[in-house]
């Protein structure tokens, strides 16, 4: 791919990803796409070293007399990311923010469901300590169902990604 099609891309999942967020979901700690977005527009941080030259005579009353040479200071300045790169930053944070929950959620009603406890009845129920009942309940059905839509989205993210890789081909 070269990089106009990698700038499509990503316009192309940016737009798919931010049409298929619920509007309930977009407060707080459920709004995985905000920071991914975020992070992909404050760019790169790069350091620069510039020197200003230019000799100068010190008169010093103890050393006598001195030269100085040229001075240099550093600055951190912001690049935008390559096409590339903000393609990857945004599969790593889909990953981490929809498929490693999802296999995580698997794992532990797995190991859940492996202890001798005879009040668990496969069902997940997520709280806090401001409330008493669950704000949240996942069943073993949607556990199923959202480890096979997260294993399909791994697999995308995985095509993508050897997509990207393969060098383009050129035509003669």
């Amino acid at each position: 791919m070269d990089e106009d099609e990698v700038e499509a891309l990503y316009t192309h999942l940016v737009t798919i990803l931010t049409s298929r967020r619920d509007v309930d979901e977009l407060q707080g700690r459920d709004d995985y796409l905000t920071p991914i977005l975020a992070e992909i527009e404050a760019g790169k941080a790069v350091p620069i070293k510039l020197k200003v030259p230019g000799e100068r005579e010190i008169v010093d009353p103890v050393a006598g007399r001195r030269i100085g040479s040229s001075s240099s200071a550093e600055f951190i300045q912001r690049q935008d990311f390559s096409g590339r790169e903000k393609i990857e930053i945004l599969l790593r944070g889909v990953e981490m923010s929809v498929v490693a929950p999802a296999r995580m959620a698997a794992e532990i009603n797995k190991s859940l469901e492996g202890l001798d406890v005879n009040e668990f009845d496969g069902v997940l129920r997520f709280g806090n300590d401001v409330v008493s009942t669950p704000t949240r309940t996942v069943t073993p059905a949607e556990l199923v169902t959202t480890l096979i839509e997260a294993s399909t989205l791994e697999s995308l993210i995985n095509e993508i990604r050897t997509g990207l890789a393969k060098p383009r081909e050129a035509t003669i």
